[in-house]
């Protein structure tokens, strides 16, 4: 008995093992991973390469010369005619004093040689007058006897003399005027030519703007070469954007948008389409059409921004700001309806929905059809069936917001 007793019990081990690899299992369900449908705003939008434009200007000294002051600094505002730098010009301001002062004295000159030629000229007229009256009395005297032609010969050389002396008068008087008046024009054409040194090293706004660049400092030489003030004139700064043409056509003036610039990262800036250009361009040698469209900021901050940063646009083409969110890899298409797999989270099964899809972006959609808080497959096997048993880990709950 002993002897059987050993090989039984092996035996009866190997029956029972047998036993428990061959009797039938519950089917635990194929490994799916879950997420959970979201209930939050949601925008769509349409993004190309940025690049920012702006009217420029380049000002530069008309004349060679050291900085005396630089009276504006990067990021300042200027108005049309704004004085912006000027050179030392100690020397120029007395010349031009002087000058000015010469150019009074000699219009004094002037004015008293005209004032001493009119007192002349009068004074000369009524002696001449006097002696002209004289001259007819004595003729009307030697004719009744009353004078003699001695007399009346005098009074004709008197009339004579003082006709030459007036004639003279006016002939020296006129001759000195116009000595003053030349001095006078050649002053003027000094001042002037002074007036226009001093203005070729003054340094003005043309127009209204912001100051980009100083490129001048106090105590250095400027020449019409050295780099100048750039202004940028006020309201020009836009922001050029290439948009896929396919997805351009969605843009319409008065969207909104954000730009990123690569000089500034982090930093997004608010801005509009402006309007879209007429023409599309090609990008490239065989490459794919786009379309420029043109948006200007909104927000103060964009003061910084230079003309030739790049970045990226983003026009919102679509927002929403209530709805429920799936995303991209939940969705299924199967001739042209939408669906979603739906886990029962008391069965462990899944139930194919459909869905209507109301938008949808690169990462989410925008759905009808199922409520927010469902459990949903992500990346469905394509072997699932309706009321399939799945296995999966509980997703994390929360909010979203899609863009």
């Amino acid at each position: 008995m002993r002897r059987w007793g050993l090989p039984l019990i092996i035996l009866l081990s190997l029956a029972l093992t047998l036993f428990g690899l061959l009797r039938p299992r519950p089917d635990p369900g194929t490994l799916v991973a879950v997420t959970e449908t979201k209930l939050g705003s949601f925008t769509r939008e349409v993004s190309g390469n940025a690049l920012v434009e702006a009217e420029t200007y380049t000002l530069n000294f008309n004349r060679a010369g050291r900085v005396a002051r630089v009276w504006v600094r990067e990021g300042q505002s200027v108005e049309a005619g704004q004085l912006l730098a000027e050179l030392e010009l100690s020397r120029e301001r007395e010349d031009l004093a002087a000058a000015q002062a010469q150019l009074s004295a000699l219009q004094a000159r002037l004015q008293a040689s005209r004032f001493d030629a009119e007192v002349t000229r009068r004074n000369l007229q009524r002696q001449l007058a006097q002696a002209q009256e004289q001259l007819g009395l004595t003729r009307r005297l030697l004719a009744i006897g009353a004078a003699s032609q001695a007399e009346l010969d005098n009074l004709g050389r008197q009339v004579v003399q003082l006709e030459g002396q007036l004639e003279s008068a006016a002939a020296q008087a006129k001759a000195s005027q116009r000595d003053i008046q030349a001095q006078l024009e050649a002053q003027q054409a000094q001042i002037q030519s002074l007036q226009r040194t001093i203005t070729d090293a003054q340094l003005r706004a043309p127009l209204a703007g912001i100051v980009t660049e100083v490129g001048i400092k106090v105590g250095e030489s400027a020449s019409t070469a050295a780099g100048g003030i750039r202004i940028v004139r006020a309201g020009s700064v836009r922001v050029r954007a290439r948009l896929p043409e396919a997805q351009a056509l969605e843009v319409k003036p008065g969207m909104p948008a954000h730009i990123e610039l690569d000089a500034l990262p982090g930093q997004r800036l608010s801005a509009k389409v402006e309007r879209l250009s007429a023409v599309a361009e090609v990008q490239g040698q065989g490459g794919s059409a786009v379309l420029p469209v043109f948006l200007r900021f909104t927000e103060a901050a964009a003061r910084s921004v230079k003309p030739g940063f790049t970045g990226t646009a983003r026009v919102i083409v679509l927002s929403l700001p209530q709805a429920t969110l799936v995303p991209l890899e939940t969705l299924v298409e199967e001739n042209g309806r939408s669906f979603v797999w739906v886990v029962d989270k008391e069965t462990h099964t899944v139930k194919k929905q459909p869905v209507t899809v109301r938008s949808r972006n690169l990462t989410q959609a925008a759905v009808e059809g199922v409520s927010p808080g469902v459990w949903i497959v992500s990346l469905p096997p394509q072997t699932l069936k309706d009321g399939a048993k799945v296995r999966y880990n509980p997703p994390a709950s929360g909010t979203s917001q899609g863009s």
